[in-house]
């Protein structure tokens, strides 16, 4: 099976998991608003943002660590897992004893009385994400997208008992995420036998060394993702009320459509990306351009569409929040090429460089919600995070070529870009005959995208097929052997590698330990 077609076949089990989980956790959203008034709302989506936040300080971001390592033959997989429940067990321990202290902060007073409850969602949360990210690393693809719907079940079934039935609020929200978290990780570790590679003894420290090293940077690399992503909306709160803030998380929900379609791919686009080692400048170069094609071709399509799936997924009292949604929409879209593009940290092992460019996006982020809040209120938030991840992105995509060069057009990926922005803006701005305009933009960037994503659609189809395809018709398959000036054909050449060194992280041991 050639890398292009495994790629798919993971993201389409992947698919299934997450679509049906994602769109039952999209309509859930109707329910939710409507049990919770929008100041309660408000408090629970930043409880749980707050929650999230604490993650990686406290399970020390590990579990990055755990598909880059588990993923490497390397590495003895009980080595991995063993390190990653070590580490999980000591920040949670530290949570709880100092999670008391986090009700005398005065910018998180809404955490107050509710310090237990925020531990123990980090560490449900922790635990079964090592567990379900191992699972993934050991390609149990089947069993992962499994747990994923059980998970987003269990969620929808207990949420709706704590907020209706038994009214428990704001803690019945919570409570509704952390006990299907801690009921999935004890049945993952059930099912998939994980207790197997839990061995202390004879653990080898140069693995828990590099592991440890690889995620403490992305620590506050994570801290930044989350500053980029939801310091608008604590900022939102305290420039703009407890209630417009609740109709602009709840207009956050749609933009995570697109999200849920980049997620999927990056799951599999990780696995893909650390196990297929020849010719990568072409493999990343290929994918990036059909992935940008699509995510344009999305985004118009969405925001087209952001009031009526507004009026479908919540409650009257949040239809107004549609005016936020097409910059969310964009802002997401550049969220989303950078997580490509940062998978070339990852598999190089610079999570250093992930960092940094996190750190600067972050940054600029907190000073643009300040400048463009108070002036344009929600969509200020919007413009921010779109102007950071666009700053985001250029960084990245220029620091990258030292390592995995990605060729693409700046031309066409800006012309993308500013058809989607137009579409935005002949929309909040309801200049005359905007929806003819908007959909006249959508269809233009159909057109535009329409041949790139067909030739991607042909790489994984059977040969009889993709022939029949409008345009591809008389297109030969490369020679067998290509001479080594044109090995990558759709990226220049990457400067030899150095000579291959001895890995001073593989065990002595017997190979075969690795494959367990």
């Amino acid at each position: 099976m050639n890398r292009y077609k495994s790629l798919i076949n993971n993201t389409i089990i992947f698919a299934v998991g997450t679509f049906s989980s994602k769109i039952l956790t999209i309509i859930m959203t109707r329910f939710i608003t409507g049990a919770l008034s929008q100041s309660d709302f408000s408090t629970a989506t930043t409880l749980q943002d707050v929650s999230n936040i604490l993650i990686p300080f406290f399970s020390f971001q590990i579990i990055d660590a755990i598909t880059r390592f588990g993923l490497d033959r390397r590495y003895r997989k009980s080595d991995v897992f063993s390190v990653s429940i070590l580490a999980v067990c000591i920040g949670s321990a530290i949570m709880f004893l100092i999670s008391p202290l986090l009700e005398h902060i005065p910018f998180l007073y809404f955490i107050q009385g509710r310090s237990g409850i925020v531990a123990l969602f980090v560490f449900a949360s922790s635990f079964h994400s090592i567990c379900s990210q191992f699972v993934r690393a050991r390609n149990m693809v089947k069993l992962y997208t499994f747990q994923g719907i059980l998970t987003t079940v269990l969620t929808a079934i207990l949420t709706l008992v704590f907020l209706y039935p038994m009214n428990l609020g704001v803690t019945g929200y919570l409570l509704g995420i952390i006990v299907p978290d801690a009921l999935v990780a004890v049945f993952l570790f059930w099912t998939a036998n994980l207790h197997k590679f839990v061995r202390f003894k004879g653990l080898s420290r140069l693995t828990a060394g590099q592991m440890i090293r690889y995620a403490i940077p992305l620590i506050p690399n994570k801290v930044a993702f989350w500053i980029t992503n939801t310091s608008d909306r604590i900022m939102v709160v305290n420039l703009c009320g407890q209630a417009v803030n609740g109709v602009f998380s709840a207009a956050y929900k749609i933009p995570n459509l697109i999200s849920l379609v980049s997620g999927v791919f990056m799951d599999a686009w990780q696995m893909s990306s650390i196990t297929e080692e020849k010719h990568r400048a072409s493999f990343f170069t290929t994918v990036f351009r059909a992935m940008t094609a699509l995510i344009f071709t999305g985004s118009a399509c969405i925001i087209l569409l952001c009031q009526p799936l507004m009026a479908l997924l919540t409650s009257s009292d949040y239809h107004e929040g549609w005016v936020y949604i097409p910059l969310l929409v964009i802002a997401t879209s550049f969220s989303c090429l950078c997580s490509f593009v940062g998978t070339v940290y990852m598999v190089e092992k610079r999570s250093i460089n992930n960092m940094v460019t996190s750190l600067i996006t972050a940054g600029l982020n907190v000073v643009l919600n300040f400048l463009l809040i108070p002036p344009f209120g929600p969509n200020g938030a919007a413009m921010a995070t779109l102007l950071s991840y666009m700053i985001q992105f250029i960084i990245r995509i220029i620091d990258t070529r030292r390592f995995i060069r990605i060729n693409f057009s700046p031309l066409r990926l800006l012309a993308d870009f500013v058809i989607v922005l137009a579409e935005s803006l002949l929309m909040v701005q309801q200049v005359f005959l905007w929806p003819l305009w908007c959909v006249l933009l959508t269809l233009l960037i159909i057109a535009m995208n329409a041949k790139l994503l067909l030739q991607s659609v042909r790489k994984v189809l059977p040969s009889r097929i993709a022939a029949k395809l409008p345009g591809m018709k008389h297109q030969h398959p490369a020679p067998a052997r290509r001479s080594q000036d044109h090995q990558d054909s759709e990226a220049p050449s990457l400067p030899p590698e150095k000579p291959t060194r001895p890995n001073r992280y593989a065990d002595s041991r017997s190979t075969h330990r690795y494959k367990k």
